[in-house]
């Protein structure tokens, strides 16, 4: 495993993370807490020492699946992020950035993960607005300075909520959309980030699982998958997109889900990419990404000019 330092926060984050979303439960079809507490083993034994979880992922469960692998692991060589933003305390989820809330939210999490601080906390999400207002982030930079989180970081959708969370010294990572069929964040968030020494922690870098080439038109996700919101007509887009990046990567050597891990971490403004995982298997397949990268800079730059020059990845959002 390669590391790389997060921003200026002096931290060096393995490359290659684990994204806990999926091992909440709720969002990518049934998982088994045994599988999930395998997958995070494998991560370990494989020199992963990012872990990026939120409250909302399984509405805590994620959270507690990393205090229960983390029991009987050094502390001080575990970079555990999470975030809060999405409120599922008081009913129905929904956003929810109130002050007090967010600091409710904190208190939780460190209870959820056994700790007593969280190396990155981040904003799940908040409107643009609510960026350039920077009340929020203002709520973080008293937890920091309380001890209760070490770093401030936001997630983000957009590209303007990117450059506005940027514009704010206190924000030290973002976290954001980066993959093969969705390139859009290169264009003027990377070079700002490497600029104000912001470290970038790439989310969905297999395109919620897409760019691992075994889904078909027609798929139907169940019913506890979040991918089941997506209309057939996105589907079908998005899979005439990876089959276009197939013809560029026609190799047994190379393999589309590490090609498309292996493109993100090309980018030099790039802290780490964090590609979820249910099994131990999964896990193995991401950290081949870092541990025995195939992907030659020749390829790179030819997938590079396919996204630019195809009209087919300016659709589909």
């Amino acid at each position: 495993m390669r590391y790389r330092q997060l921003g200026k926060s002096g931290f060096s984050i393995s490359e290659i993370g684990f994204g806990a979303w999926a091992i909440g439960g709720t969002s990518y079809g049934p998982t088994r807490d045994e599988d999930s507490l395998d997958a995070l083993e494998a991560a370990w034994e494989n020199g992963v020492n990012f872990y990026d979880t939120a409250d909302t992922y399984g509405h805590g469960h994620s959270e507690e699946l990393i205090a229960r692998f983390l029991k009987n692991k050094p502390r001080d060589q575990a970079f555990i992020a999470s975030k809060a933003g999405w409120d599922f305390y008081h009913g129905a989820s929904r956003k929810n950035f109130d002050l007090e809330y967010l600091r409710f939210a904190c208190e939780e999490s460190l209870k959820r993960l056994q700790v007593e601080s969280l190396d990155l906390y981040q904003l799940h999400n908040p409107s643009l607005e609510l960026i350039e207002k920077g009340e929020v982030v203002g709520v973080l930079e008293a937890l920091k300075k309380e001890g209760k989180i070490r770093f401030i970081g936001i997630s983000i959708h957009s590209e303007a909520e990117a450059l506005a969370a940027l514009r704010d010294p206190r924000v030290e990572s973002l976290q954001l959309v980066f993959n093969l069929i969705d390139q859009r964040m290169s264009e003027r968030v990377f070079s700002e980030a490497q600029a104000r020494q912001a470290g970038l922690i790439v989310r969905e870098p297999l395109a919620c699982g897409l760019l691992t080439g075994k889904y078909k038109p027609g798929h139907e996700f169940v019913k506890t998958d979040h991918r089941r919101r997506w209309t057939s007509e996105k589907l079908e887009m998005d899979l005439k997109k990876v089959e276009t990046l197939r013809s560029v990567l026609a190799t047994e050597r190379l393999r589309l889900p590490q090609a498309a891990l292996e493109y993100v971490l090309d980018f030099e403004a790039v802290s780490s990419v964090i590609p979820g995982a249910k099994t131990r298997e999964q896990v193995l397949q991401n950290v081949s990404a870092s541990g025995n990268p195939k992907l030659r800079s020749q390829e790179a730059y030819q997938l590079r000019e396919l996204y630019h020059h195809n009209e087919i990845f300016r659709h589909g959002f």
